[in-house]
């Protein structure tokens, strides 16, 4: 969850790295620091979609969000936190949580309310799947179950080959990372009148920017372009401090769909001194309860 701070940072910081002066980018800076530097940090989601023929997805969209938080239970600036932040995601469904995650001191903790689901138009469940899914729910839905961290240790692989393979994928992450943040360093960015800065670019640099990876990666992958449709980021500041950051992508909708479709994703950042607590009522997750519920997923 941290990395994901990390990235939502990265792409703002370099956002306006073009502009004018100095000062701006010093503004830049002071805004993305500003993420991690008191004790706690809230990151609302929501995305969009537009053009011809995305009706159905838009519904759904408009009733589907995730919030992220991020707790430094010393007190301290999150920046300061050294790994040992209280984390929490919600993925929502207009009021209600369909599933909320929480990791507070190694531990996690899991909560799903499969009822959520019936909100969310136009998902085509059959007489069949609405049963299994409300024995689901009478099994596991409404209910914390918390997963120690001593059991998440001993089932997560930790073999040399799955920690060299990982080290391998944070690296490629990185890489695209990396290019991405150059790619958006060298194109001009704009200031915004109400504070905060935008800039938009082209698909078509995206992929070349990314094409050393992709090929480094899966050399057989093609990377012939051109690639039409454009990319749109931006970064809102109240002062120098960060609210909230965007990205768009506009390119032509493909099978035989004419016009041009835009898909969004923006982030609200707020700092509202909201603990993140252990949930009361809580099931402990063992070796022997999964296999019970092995056993009842199978024969659903």
């Amino acid at each position: 969850m941290r990395k994901m701070v990390l990235i939502l940072g990265a792409v703002m910081a370099s956002l306006g790295l073009s502009a004018c002066s100095s000062g701006t980018k010093a503004t830049i800076d002071q805004s993305v620091a500003s993420l991690g530097a008191q004790a706690d940090l809230q990151v609302h989601f929501t995305a969009s979609v537009s053009g011809s023929g995305v009706a159905e997805a838009q519904r759904v969209l408009q009733v589907v969000s995730m919030d992220t938080r991020y707790v430094n239970p010393s007190g301290g600036p999150l920046s300061q936190a050294n790994g040992m932040d209280n984390a929490e995601i919600l993925l929502n469904v207009g009021a209600k949580s369909l599933l909320d995650v929480r990791v507070i001191n190694g531990n996690a903790y899991l909560y799903a309310d499969l009822t959520a689901i019936n909100s969310i138009p136009g998902i085509p469940l059959t007489g069949k799947d609405q049963t299994e899914l409300a024995a689901v729910q009478l099994f596991l839905g409404g209910k914390w179950f918390e997963v120690p961290a001593q059991l998440v240790n001993t089932v997560l692989p930790t073999s040399a080959a799955a920690k060299a393979q990982a080290a391998k994928d944070q690296a490629i992450v990185r890489t695209i990372l990396d290019a991405l943040t150059n790619l958006i360093d060298e194109g001009p960015a704009t200031s915004l009148a109400s504070g905060g800065y935008s800039e938009t670019g082209t698909l078509e640099s995206v992929l070349q920017a990314l094409e050393p990876t992709i090929a480094s990666v899966d050399p057989s992958a093609s990377t012939t372009g051109p690639v039409p449709g454009s990319y749109t980021l931006t970064l809102t500041n109240s002062g120098s401090a960060a609210t909230g950051g965007s990205i768009s992508i506009t390119a032509p909708q493909g099978n035989g769909t004419p016009g041009n479709a835009t898909v969004s994703l923006s982030a609200t950042v707020t700092h509202d001194d909201d603990p993140i607590a252990v949930p009361p009522d809580v099931t402990v997750i063992t070796p022997a309860l999964i296999q019970q519920l092995e056993g009842s997923s199978s024969s659903l």
